[in-house]
């Protein structure tokens, strides 16, 4: 089983996030949602929209799709199951499967918010759910994330 803790950045801050991801996964390693930091750095989860919009996101991609308890659950025969659950600041994803999950949840959530960060529990992994293009801006090399995605 793998988890995610995934925390959505607002747009004024990821500038100042990317090329930090290290020192924002070690602060979230440290504090959790409960730092002034991210909550000054990260959007509050409203759990119903969020559920409608990866309901209406997902549902192609997973027969099954319903609630666990206050858990959002997706299930698919072949690659598994995804559960996700919502805390104030942050999404707490539990993919048991292949990890086509992972990248089923990942296209999901960054086909509705550009800014979603995740955190891989207890490896040390984190990273952007978009991909962050690099371009030279006549100064030094420029960061963005890239846009919304298609699916």
């Amino acid at each position: 089983m793998r988890e995610y803790i995934i925390y959505e950045v607002k747009n004024d801050h990821q500038p100042f996030i990317l090329g930090r991801e290290r020192m924002l996964e070690e602060l979230l390693a440290m504090e959790g949602e409960e730092s002034p930091e991210v909550r000054y750095l990260c959007h509050e989860v409203d759990p119903d929209r969020l559920m409608f919009q990866l309901k209406r996101r997902m549902d192609r991609r997973f027969p099954e799709v319903g609630r666990e308890g206050g858990l959002l659950r997706l299930h698919h025969p072949v690659k598994g199951t995804i559960r996700i659950g919502f805390g104030e600041y942050s999404i707490t994803a539990r993919c048991e499967g292949t990890r086509m999950l992972d990248l089923d949840l990942f296209a999901g959530l960054s086909g509705i918010s550009g800014g979603y960060f995740a955190v891989r529990g207890g490896s040390g992994e984190c990273g952007w759910l978009k991909p962050v293009r690099f371009w030279e801006n006549g100064v030094g090399t420029s960061r963005q994330l890239c846009g919304n995605s298609s699916i």
